[in-house]
C-alpha cells in the first residue's frame, strides 16, 4: 500500500475532533505512570471494556472469533483472526485505531487495551487462570498486532 493511502485510512481511523485530547491523554498517562503501569492500567481498561459485550455462547472456535471480531467491526475497531498452532491460540487483531488515537509513541503501552479485553473474555468463557494472552508482536502501521493464548 502506498504512503498516501496509508495515512488517508489511518487518520480517518479516530475522530478528529478526538485525536489531539487522546494524544494529549497518552502522553500525560506515560509522564505519570511507568511503561509497565500504563500497559496494566490499559489492560484494565480493556477488560472493563469487553465486560460490556456479551459474546454469546461460543462452542467452538470458529464461532469464538466470529464472535469477537464482530464486537470489533461494530464498534469500528478493525477484526481479529484466531487460530489453534497446536500448543496455544494466536490472536491476530487487524486495524486496531490505537496509533492513530495516542500516537506512534504509545505501541508500547496502548495494545495492552486489546490484551485486556481477549483477556477478560477468554476468562468469560471458563479459560484456567493458568492461561494468559501475550502480545507476541510490535503493532505495525496498519494497527494490526499479534497475541497468544496459552501457557
Amino acid at each position: 500500500m502506498n504512503e498516501a493511502a496509508l495515512q488517508y485510512l489511518t487518520e480517518r481511523h479516530c475522530a478528529t475532533q478526538w485525536r489531539d485530547f487522546l494524544g494529549a491523554l497518552g502522553e500525560e498517562l506515560v509522564a505519570q505512570m511507568s511503561p509497565d503501569g500504563a500497559r496494566e492500567f490499559m489492560a484494565r481498561i480493556g477488560a472493563r471494556f469487553a465486560q460490556r459485550f456479551d459474546l454469546g455462547p461460543c462452542g467452538t472456535l470458529a464461532e469464538l472469533e466470529r464472535a469477537i471480531a464482530q464486537v470489533w467491526l461494530d464498534v469500528d475497531w478493525g477484526w481479529t483472526g484466531i487460530e489453534d498452532n497446536g500448543d496455544a491460540l494466536v490472536i491476530r487483531h487487524h486495524c486496531a485505531p490505537l496509533r492513530t488515537a495516542f500516537g506512534e509513541s504509545s505501541d508500547a503501552w496502548s495494545s495492552a487495551f486489546l490484551q485486556g479485553a481477549y483477556q477478560h473474555w477468554f476468562r468469560m468463557l471458563g479459560s484456567s487462570e493458568t492461561l494468559q494472552v501475550s502480545q507476541q508482536s510490535a503493532v505495525d502501521a496498519t494497527g494490526s498486532v499479534e497475541f497468544r493464548f496459552g501457557r
